[in-house]
C-alpha cells in the first residue's frame, strides 16, 4: 500500500515537473495594431497602434506601464478596405493610459480609474473580463507563439480569448472593440512574438510622426501648412514654409469625390465660390513626405 502510494505522490510530482510557467505582460518595446473605420461622412481609415517604451508613472501608491496611441489616417471611396501597409503617423503620439500587473491580474488606469483587464488566476467557469462586461471561461488550453506555449482561456463567445503574456483576442484593451465591423484587432508584436487572430492578415508597423517609412528623417524639417480662411467662402488660400518643396494637393468632398487637384509650391489660391457648402478634406503628399498630411475645410 505504502508503495502504490509513493507511486501515486511520484506520478503527481512529476506532472508539476511539466506545469507551464507563468508568463507576463510585457513591459517595454509591446504593439498591438487596430485599424478603425469611421463611416459618418466619408470613410476615414485610421490604422492605429496602442505600445509600451518602457516609461512608466506612478498612481496611488502604484507603478503603472505608460501605454500610447499612435494613428495614421487616410480617407478612401466608401465601402472600400486599403490594404494594411506599414505607414508612416499623420500625427503626434498621445498618452492613452497605463497598465500594471499583480498577482497574476492586468489593471487599466485610464479616465475612469482603474479596472481589471485580465486575471490570468481564473479557472474553467470563472467569469473574466471582457468587451462586455464578464464572460465566463469555457476551457484552458495552449497556443504557440515563436516556439513558447502560452496559456490561453476560451470563453463562450468563440471569437473572444486570452492569452497570458498577449492579451486578448480583440487586443490589450477589450472594450475598444465590442465586436462591430468598425474596428479590427490586426496583431500583437513584442520580439520575437508575433500574434495575429486572423493569420491571413499582414502584421505591419505604424512609424512615428516625421519619420519616412522604416527611415528616420529627423533632421529635416516638419512641413508647415496653412489652410484659410475657415470657414471659407470664396477663395480658399494655402501657404506652406519653403523646405518642402513642390507639393501636390487634392481636395475631397465628404462622399469622396475629387473637386481640385494640383501641384504648387510655396502658395496657391483656389476657387470655390461655386462649391456647395459644406465639409470637404483636402490631402496634401509630396516625395520628401510620403504619408498625407490631411486637412478639414468648411465651406459657408
Amino acid at each position: 500500500m505504502k508503495k502504490i502510494l509513493f507511486l501515486i505522490i511520484l506520478f503527481f510530482s512529476s506532472l508539476s515537473g511539466f506545469c507551464q510557467a507563468y508568463i507576463s505582460m510585457p513591459a517595454d518595446s509591446a504593439i498591438w495594431r487596430y485599424r478603425i473605420y469611421d463611416m459618418e461622412l466619408v470613410t476615414e481609415v485610421f490604422d492605429n497602434i496602442l505600445f509600451i517604451n518602457g516609461k512608466d508613472t506612478n498612481a496611488n501608491g502604484q507603478t503603472y506601464h505608460k501605454i500610447f496611441s499612435r494613428s495614421y489616417m487616410q480617407i478612401v471611396s466608401s465601402g472600400t478596405h486599403p490594404p494594411i501597409l506599414t505607414v508612416d503617423a499623420s500625427s503626434p503620439d498621445i498618452y492613452y493610459g497605463a497598465y500594471r500587473e499583480a498577482g497574476k491580474q492586468v489593471f487599466l488606469l485610464a479616465g475612469t480609474g482603474e479596472q481589471l483587464l485580465f486575471d490570468y488566476n481564473a479557472g474553467v467557469g470563472s467569469m473574466i473580463p471582457s468587451y462586455g462586461g464578464t464572460i465566463k471561461v469555457t476551457a484552458i488550453d495552449s497556443i504557440l507563439l515563436s516556439g513558447v506555449y502560452h496559456k490561453r482561456y476560451l470563453t463562450t463567445d468563440p471569437g473572444y480569448y486570452v492569452i497570458e503574456g498577449v492579451g486578448s483576442s480583440r487586443g490589450l484593451i477589450p472594450g475598444l472593440n465590442d465586436g462591430g465591423s468598425d474596428m479590427q484587432f490586426i496583431c500583437f508584436i513584442h520580439d520575437p512574438v508575433t500574434f495575429s487572430p486572423d493569420p491571413t492578415v499582414p502584421c505591419t508597423y505604424v512609424y512615428p510622426y516625421g519619420y519616412k517609412t522604416a527611415i528616420p528623417n529627423v533632421n529635416d524639417p516638419l512641413p508647415e501648412i496653412s489652410v484659410y480662411p475657415v470657414p471659407a467662402n470664396d477663395i480658399l488660400h494655402i501657404n506652406t514654409n519653403s523646405c518642402i518643396g513642390l507639393l501636390n494637393a487634392v481636395i475631397v468632398n465628404y462622399l469622396g469625390q475629387v473637386m481640385w487637384q494640383g501641384d504648387f509650391n510655396g502658395q496657391s489660391d483656389i476657387s470655390i465660390a461655386n462649391w456647395p457648402k459644406g465639409v470637404y478634406f483636402i490631402r496634401f503628399n509630396s516625395g520628401k513626405y510620403p504619408v498625407p498630411l490631411l486637412k478639414k475645410i468648411i465651406l459657408n
